[in-house]
């Protein structure tokens, strides 16, 4: 009995732990770029590279001033595109809702997005992609 308590308390410390481990990998975003967006343009591109890793989800914060967004394209190492719906008014300060990419961890090449700036009295902004 006492052998039995003792595998069913290992086996359970050993689940927990790796239910922790893989919530920690989950929850840490990786800046992959970043770009100042200015009032003329209204296209940028953050270019990633292939070195930089794989991920499975995307996110975009936009600080120093606001923008709309309203389109984006993600390039993947092997040439295929992927466009999100994300047409979004974002405030400074403000993120994108986590984007899914499709299919299992993609290397990701480069990620184009056009916006709009809102209110040129408020600064430029600065937008960041991050993924995880």
């Amino acid at each position: 009995m006492k052998r039995y308590l003792s595998s069913g308390i290992l086996s359970l410390a050993l689940v927990l732990t790796g239910l922790g481990v893989a919530a920690g990998a989950q929850g840490r975003w990786e800046l992959m770029g970043r770009r100042e967006v200015d009032f003329r343009g209204d296209h940028d591109r953050i270019e990633v590279g292939r070195h930089e890793g794989t991920y499975r989800q995307l996110e975009l914060r936009v600080e120093g001033a606001p923008i709309e967004m309203y389109d984006m394209t993600v390039t993947f190492a092997n040439g295929e595109t992927f466009k999100p719906n994300l047409r979004h008014r974002f405030a400074e300060g403000s993120r994108s809702r986590v984007i899914d990419l499709p299919g299992d961890r993609r290397a990701i090449r480069r990620v184009d997005f056009s916006y709009r700036t809102i209110n040129r009295r408020e600064g430029k902004a600065r937008v960041a992609l991050y993924g995880r």
